[in-house]
């Protein structure tokens, strides 16, 4: 697997995309996944690639890490041209499902996965061709 982007929680997400172009991020068209409940965009820089995630209302699952923390990065997102069978082996590892494998609107309908570690804590996994 390689590394796709780092995620962001932002509560705002122009002041989020307004505060990262400030350091020389370039963004895209921001994305509304009414399925899960989030407004996004991903912006890069030198190669680097973040994303933007802000709720969109209190049902969000970004909400109460917002609540909890305010703005932060919450995750690292891998991408995998073997998605089910790097899913089954982090399972077989102990590692657990957060959020199950679904299509994401921000992906072109590739499946994402959220999944969790005691020693590192929240990533995601999303599905890319071989």
């Amino acid at each position: 697997m390689k590394i796709d982007h780092i995620g962001y929680a932002v509560q705002d997400l122009e002041a989020g995309r307004a505060a990262l172009e400030a350091l020389g991020f370039q963004f895209e068209d921001a994305i509304e996944d009414a399925a899960r409940k989030i407004i996004l965009a991903f912006g890069a820089l030198d190669g680097y690639r973040v994303e933007l995630v802000a709720p969109m209302g209190d049902a969000s699952p970004v909400t109460r890490l917002l609540e909890t923390v305010g703005p932060t990065p919450y995750h690292l997102c891998y991408a995998s041209a073997n998605f089910d069978e790097d899913v089954r082996e982090l399972r077989q590892k102990r590692f657990k499902i957060l959020i199950p494998a679904a299509p994401a609107v921000a992906f072109g309908g590739k499946r994402v996965v959220f999944m969790y570690s005691p020693a590192i804590g929240t990533f995601e996994i999303v599905e890319r061709d071989a």
